[in-house]
């Protein structure tokens, strides 16, 4: 009985002994996790704790390890571990704060409202003007309140045409880089700077008014701050006027159609110190009358698109290798409405492209697939489907597409295949997006695969195919007929 006392303490006390020596490993790799440690003051900790997220522009890239009391009992310490790709982001003149519920009243807004439901976390900004990297170790002071949302970094930029001009208001009344400018309840523009006059008399509020409306601001325009304004009286009623303006002050202003002189860049206007009495003008009864319809432009024989496509391959033994490849696409609208381009998966799938030295399968990141439309305009593209059986054949989603764009009619995609004769051609585009001179596809020899990767094959004035590769590794060309696209990504 004794005997097996003493060997069940004897493994329990093994048990410990193996437990702790675990456990002491188990912090020692976790001090020992890539990423820069960095250690930031705050006032107060907020409710921050240890295994808080830290975000950058919204994405999770390191964690709070600790929160605790500073030796002096001064300043709460928050430790933080930041993961390479947050690291890479964090400067020397960062800013880091806590995000918690903030209600600021009629001149702050609101912000944070996510953690209402969830712990606090950190988060932290960089500005376009970045400082030296920071070090492991290093202390910093965090922000007790988040930066303002809209820096001049972050505003849309300028373009030709836009209208600049200044407000002369007697107070902020809360307003911030970024604050709309509307006319008639629609945004026309964005505050883009406040400054306080030399003489402090008054505030300089720069305005940008967008060049599809700027004919909207004349020298009769009247301009102020919205903010909420309850008016009237106990037995007539009471009107709440510029609601909207409750969490954030915005610069609203009219005019009455037909009066006033349009006004050049650099034009000054002093803002009322209320909003005035008058209401808006009535919608006009010309306005009724049913526009006539333009003349459609011309449906566009084929559209084709130039595609760039930039990866890296993460190599564990060497260094990454970067991937750039560029071809040509097919545009056209599918059954859904959404516009799609067909090409070679061989051009925009780097797993599918490259091979590794002992054939294991590529490990493919930061890919980026950009589009450049025939106007020059250039959308980002998403790979929605590729071939599952292999074959050389991808479709991309474009997001952001202009409401105008036109694709390859219909009736000039052929899905039911069509025999590569003497007149079929691959039809591609060059750098620019201009269609290039088409090559004749009937001859003995295959065109040159590098320069026509992902162009369409025309036959008979139809496109059926795409110009890709025989496998996915070989240098041999082929061509991939459109038949092979799914029914859901075909047009109507």
């Amino acid at each position: 009985m004794h005997r097996i006392r003493y060997l069940v303490g004897s493994l329990v006390l093994l048990a410990a002994v193996l437990g702790a020596v675990w456990l002491v490993r188990l912090l020692q790799n976790l001090d020992a996790r890539p990423g820069v440690p960095l250690q930031i003051e705050f006032h107060d900790a907020r409710g921050l704790r240890a295994g808080a997220d830290v975000r950058f522009r919204g994405v999770t890239v390191g964690t709070v390890r600790a929160v605790t009391v500073a030796a002096d009992g001064e300043k709460a310490v928050a430790s933080v571990l930041l993961e390479p790709g947050g690291a890479a982001q964090a400067c020397v003149n960062s800013v880091f704060w806590i995000v918690t519920p903030r209600f600021g009243g009629l001149a702050g807004g609101a912000s944070g409202l996510d953690t209402l439901v969830r712990d606090a976390y950190l988060a932290f900004a960089t500005p376009a003007q970045r400082g030296s990297p920071l070090t492991g170790g290093s202390l910093l002071t965090g922000w007790e309140r988040p930066p303002a949302p809209a820096e001049a970094d972050a505003l849309a930029a300028v373009e030709h045409g836009d209208l600049l001009m200044t407000l002369l208001v007697p107070e902020n009344h809360g307003l911030r880089p970024g604050s709309p400018v509307t006319f008639r309840g629609l945004q026309t523009g964005e505050v883009r700077g406040i400054a306080l006059a030399q003489q402090g008399t008054h505030v300089e509020v720069q305005l940008r008014i967008a060049r599809r409306h700027r004919h909207t601001v004349t020298d009769q325009c009247a301009f102020w701050v919205a903010r909420p304004a309850l008016t009237g009286a106990l037995f007539s009623g009471f009107t709440l006027t510029d609601v909207t303006a409750l969490l954030s002050p915005f610069v609203a202003y009219q005019g009455e159609p037909g009066k006033g002189l349009p006004v050049r860049d650099g034009h000054r206007a002093a803002a009322l110190a209320s909003r005035p009495v008058e209401e808006p003008t009535a919608v006009p009864a010309a306005a009724l009358l049913q526009p006539e319809r333009p003349a459609e432009p011309p449906a566009p024989d084929l559209v084709l698109v130039r595609i760039v496509y930039a990866a890296v391959d993460h190599d564990f033994w060497s260094p990454d290798d970067p991937i750039h490849h560029e071809g040509t696409g097919v545009l056209f609208q599918d059954r859904a409405g959404r516009i799609v381009v067909a090409t070679a998966r061989s051009l925009v799938d780097g797993a599918y492209s490259e091979t590794e030295t002992f054939g294991s399968q590529p490990d493919i990141e930061q890919e980026q697939i950009q589009v450049m439309l025939p106007a020059g305009t250039v959308l980002r593209g998403a790979r929605v489907w590729v071939h599952a059986g292999g074959r050389d054949l991808a479709a991309l989603v474009l997001d952001e597409v202009p409401p105008d764009l036109l694709g390859t009619p219909a009736d000039k995609l052929g899905f039911g295949g069509g025999e590569i004769g003497p007149d079929a051609q691959v039809r591609r585009v060059g750098a620019d997006a201009a269609p290039a001179p088409p090559v004749a596809l009937g001859g003995r020899e295959l065109p040159q695969l590098a320069e026509n990767l992902g162009g369409a094959v025309v036959v008979a004035g139809m496109v059926v195919g795409v110009y890709g590769r025989a496998t996915a590794h070989a240098d041999a060309p082929a061509v991939v007929p459109l038949d092979l696209l799914p029914e859901d990504l075909r047009p109507r």
